[in-house]
């Protein structure tokens, strides 16, 4: 892909453009299939585009799912038509809809989402690309990724080494979790696994990894693969309350009782604090214990759903 298209907006040229070389993909690796879900992302979409640019798109496809943007999303994005294979525009029921719209329509064996305002690292595609030909077991890569602010400053470095992608590990996703855009996965493991959840707008990939790591192996990549951006306009920072109930009722789904119980005690704790800094003693734990209540409920299904299975031989005691 030629890196010369010109920006809408100056701003939106990467640092480190200028300074790149694409590394040319061999014709005989896998393709990738690249899943945009967006949702008035005009602000952000240019840079995520142009991080693409940087990479070897040869073999591979980019699928823009707009969920009907009323902001200039749409209008960037035809800027770059040619290096999308397909844009779609319309009206879908979220984030978790279009991931799967879009993963319904690829065609590639390896598949990969990328979030309107996050980045992926140059010649980071051909890398992952060469890791899925080299290995036979290869259903999962995971690679290493930055959390940043907007000007790309770092936050966090998040490495993912093999000991940190086992299930045992990921059922505690409130503390060990994956960077979704440093996550690649092949069709096979996502007709096991998917699709996402329509009903998750936050803990989407959690759910989806976490079952992943419980049926494939998951594969170390040591090597930097995207920039996952923070901002004032990320769900999970606007949101955080919703995502890290969301987030308990995932790990609850997957057996994981007490890792559910830890990371609603964040929210406790979260609370408490809010508690301490308006110095208020009005706050009720009302909502604290329905929640709980809900998660006890939820304890005995699972508890009663296992044993049920244990006595259809479904599960080895």
């Amino acid at each position: 892909m030629n890196k010369s298209i010109k920006p809408l907006q100056n701003t939106s040229i990467l640092p480190w453009e200028s300074s790149t070389t694409i590394e040319a993909a061999e014709p005989r690796l896998p393709g990738v299939s690249i899943v945009m879900p967006v949702y008035n992302a005009g602000t952000f979409i240019e840079k995520t585009i142009r991080s693409l640019m940087l990479n070897d798109l040869s073999g591979c496809e980019v699928i823009l799912m707009d969920g009907g943007s009323t902001d200039d999303t749409v209008s960037i994005a035809n800027h770059y038509k040619k290096l999308f294979t397909k844009i779609v525009s319309e009206r879908d029921e979220g984030q978790s809809d279009a991931i799967n719209k879009g993963f319904a329509i690829s065609t590639k064996p390896i598949l990969y989402w990328l979030n309107g305002d996050d980045i992926i690292l140059p010649n980071t595609l051909v890398k992952v690309r060469r890791e899925f030909a080299s290995r036979s077991n290869a259903d999962i890569v995971v690679g290493n990724a930055y959390m940043t602010e907007l000007d790309f400053s770092p936050i966090r470095h998040f490495k993912f080494p093999p000991e940190c992608l086992r299930f045992e590990y990921l059922l505690n996703y409130a503390q060990n979790h994956l960077v979704q855009p440093s996550v690649f996965f092949s069709q096979r493991a996502w007709k096991a696994c998917g699709p996402v959840k329509k009903d998750l707008h936050y803990a989407m990939d959690a759910d989806l990894f976490i079952g992943m790591s419980r049926k494939f192996e998951m594969i170390s990549m040591d090597l930097d693969i995207a920039y996952s951006v923070y901002h004032e306009e990320c769900k999970t920072r606007g949101k955080r309350a919703e995502s890290i109930v969301e987030l308990a009722m995932v790990q609850a789904a997957h057996g994981g009782m007490t890792e559910c119980k830890n990371t609603l005690n964040v929210l406790v704790s979260e609370f408490n604090e809010l508690k301490k800094r308006f110095d208020s003693n009005e706050y009720s734990g009302a909502a604290i214990e329905i929640l709980n209540s809900r998660i006890a409920a939820m304890e005995r299904d699972w508890k009663k759903n296992i044993e049920l299975a244990m006595r259809a031989k479904i599960l080895e005691e």
